[in-house]
């Protein structure tokens, strides 16, 4: 009986696999469009402008620029970081391609904001806007033929009539949107109409930090001396022996009478010097805030603009100080006039970057200014991800070539590639720390890394305990993925995640332990859903039939790190419950972050006891497991589009993703649905005729 199967048991087992690869693809397709509509619009434009006159900056020039010191988000920040953030909100990518000479040119963010402030001319050329609905720019005379497209500020420009250009028509739109919103509710304009409003704002910002230095580049107009009738005359003669008066710098330590005497006269001439202090002190509001408070002042760093106005309002007195900063920036944007890559720039440049650093030292500030420009300079992520790719298709082979010593190179190779990528994940975690001064999960950018990491060095361990050659190959498609949904997530949200903290968040106790807790426990449930999805997926193609000992393998895999997942997701749902305790008086209060957190706790139990009491076997364990992916990634993220609770901090705008990976989760539920349907199907088909066929358990 044994050698001579029954023709029943053949003609099914037969007809299984056609099946089986069928329903294979077909979930595959599914799942990989359902992915690949989710990223589409991760991967910008790749255009090449021709931008004639082009001429890249030096890398002497860059490495001095990307270091000087300035403010913002409440902390000292590199150049580097602040045009790092300020390219991705206009541009969505750190690179920028041209074409000029015959050459192709990438320009980097510290490369473009120098382009915006010295040399306006040529940034207007450059495609720094990315659009993704070029239609909403019809109405303004703005014709793209792409879609979706990356466009210059000439391009706004050249549109519409030559007396009201795109541009003008654009923002003027977008001002009457915004004062219809006013009136009548953010519900009054629709999709199309709110994307006008939210281009125009950035078309007016690329203006502001354009122009931002117009006044140290541009001066003011000359004014007659007879007609400055609160300024004194000798002063004034004084300043005009030793500097231009084509200057600002020159008006500066007069400017306060020069503006009190131009207000009572009605000449043409006092019109238009206050019409010109006024359009550059508008605009210099926009650029960095690289100018230390002096002695006495607030601890701020302020702008061009900032501390002219406080001249202007006498609230600072001492002319001096001001002024030897402004020759500064008035030396290094004449040389910028000059020849932006000479070396008469360089030197003025560096002498600026050289007094701020000095100055920021002596107000013991912007310590990690050197640490943070290295920080982005090693590139640790996505040197982590590019090894973690090679890792994966190295593993691949291993696929094929499991045996002999072939198959040992493989397996050794894979694993060092895999070392180094994890290397690097876990060094810019530490970095990162260094820099902000505390755990990197303080926000949800820092949680990605952090889960890749986890997830990492968790498949990495039980690959070291098992042996099983299957894990890497899962830990470096995780790599991928997680690495990629990092820089995804940091070019859409265009915000530096290394500013501090919410009061409600600064506290290095809690976030040591109860947000790393809770983090981990993220680690371990989507590290189980993940396992859970290569299983169903290999046992419904038929390529682990008869491998009993790979089943029993990859279900106790499972089990423990949902037990794992319980154990760190609990003791972080507690510690956190005694944070609120401590923040807002209360252990408990339904709060949507703390219910999500609650969600996984009872979903890992369930599993647990249902699978201890015999109710479900491996298929259950391993369906339930893809399903409680949703349940982590509802209460790591999901909860954050709620809008509601105490946990404003974690709101997020857009973040559509989370849904297509529900999508994906529900698709492969049905993948393991249909693997246990085809093996109970299999398994009645080999029971002896007339003997009961018993259903097994899911």
């Amino acid at each position: 009986m044994s050698q001579n199967p029954s023709p029943i048991s053949t003609q099914t087992n037969q007809g299984l696999n056609p099946i089986r690869w069928i329903l294979v693809s077909v979930f595959l397709i599914a799942e990989f469009a359902l992915i690949g509509y989710a990223i589409r619009g991760a991967i910008p434009p790749g255009d090449v402008r021709e931008v004639s006159g082009y001429e890249p900056w030096s890398d002497e020039v860059i490495e001095v620029a990307e270091a000087i010191p300035v403010q913002e988000g409440g902390r000292i920040k590199p150049l580097r970081t602040y045009a790092r953030f300020k390219m991705m909100s206009f541009h969505g990518s750190l690179k920028m391609k041209v074409k000029a000479g015959g050459k192709v040119h990438k320009i980097g963010p510290v490369a473009w904001i120098l382009d915006c402030m010295f040399r306006p001319d040529l940034a207007d050329k450059l495609p720094v806007f990315l659009l993704d609905d070029t239609e909403i720019l019809k109405p303004f005379g703005i014709d793209v033929k792409d879609r979706r497209a990356r466009l210059s500020f000439k391009d706004l420009e050249e549109g519409g009539d030559p007396e009201e250009n795109g541009f003008i028509q654009l923002v003027n739109r977008g001002r009457e949107l915004l004062e219809k919103q006013s009136e009548e509710g953010e519900e009054s304009l629709n999709s199309e109409e709110k994307e006008v409003v939210r281009f125009a704002q950035l078309a007016l910002n690329y203006t502001g930090i354009r122009d931002s230095m117009d006044i140290v580049r541009g001066g003011l107009p000359d004014l007659d001396p007879a007609q400055l009738a609160y300024v004194d005359q000798e002063v004034y003669q004084m300043l005009r022996s030793k500097m231009d008066p084509g200057q600002f710098g020159f008006w500066l330590p007069i400017l306060p009478e020069t503006v009190q005497s131009t207000q009572r006269l009605e000449s043409q001439q006092a019109r238009e010097f206050e019409y010109e202090l006024n359009r550059q002190l508008s605009f210099a509001r926009w650029g960095p805030a690289w100018i230390p408070p002096q002695e006495g002042e607030e601890e701020e760093w302020q702008t061009i603009e900032a501390k002219v106005t406080k001249f202007l309002k006498k609230e600072l007195t001492d002319s001096v100080e001001i002024l030897k900063d402004f020759k500064k920036l008035e030396a290094v944007a004449a040389a910028a006039i000059k020849r932006p890559n000479g070396d008469e720039f360089l030197t003025a440049l560096t002498d600026w970057q050289n007094s701020l650093t000095e100055r920021a030292n002596m107000r013991a500030e912007g310590d990690s200014v050197t640490s943070e420009v290295s920080y982005y300079n090693r590139n640790y992520f996505m040197k982590g991800l590019v090894y973690f790719i090679i890792a994966f298709l190295v593993s691949a082979v291993g696929w094929i070539i499991r045996d002999g010593t072939a198959g040992k190179v493989v397996s050794w190779l894979t694993a060092i590639i895999y070392g180094v990528a994890t290397g690097y994940v876990l060094g810019g975690l530490f970095h990162r720390y260094m820099i902000t001064g505390r755990p990197p999960v303080s926000n949800l950018y820092d949680t990605i890394p952090f889960i890749t990491a986890g997830a990492v060095v968790i498949l990495a361990a039980a690959e070291a305990m098992t042996r099983r050659k299957v894990l890497l190959s899962l830990g470096a498609g995780l790599g991928v993925v997680g690495l990629f949904f990092a820089f995804s997530f940091e070019l859409g949200d265009a915000k530096d995640n290394m500013d501090p903290l919410r009061a409600v968040l600064d506290s290095n106790y809690w976030l040591a332990t109860h947000v790393v807790s809770i983090t981990i426990g993220y680690c371990g449930g989507l590290v189980a859903c993940f396992l859970s999805l290569v299983y169903v997926h290999l046992a419904l193609a038929g390529v682990i039939k008869d491998q009993k000992s790979f089943h029993r393998f990859m279900t106790r895999t499972v089990y423990g790190i949902t037990c794992f997942t319980l154990l760190f997701s609990l003791v972080g749902t507690i510690l956190g419950g005694i944070w609120a305790n401590d923040s807002w008086g209360r252990f408990w209060g339904w709060d949507p972050k703390e219910n999500g957190a609650l969600l996984i706790v009872l979903w890992c139990l369930i599993i647990l006891h249902s699978r201890l009491a015999g109710w479900m076997t491996g298929w259950g364990l391993h369906i339930m497991s893809i399903l409680g992916g949703s349940v982590v990634v509802f209460s790591w993220w999901g909860v954050n589009m709620l809008e509601v609770g105490l946990h404003s901090y974690g709101f997020i705008e857009g973040a559509s993703t989370v849904y297509y990976f529900y999508f994906v989760t529900l698709v492969a539920t049905g993948v393991g649905v249909a693997a246990w349907l085809l093996e109970r199907a299999s398994k009645t088909a080999r029971v002896t005729p007339g003997s009961p066929a018993v259903a097994p358990k899911v």
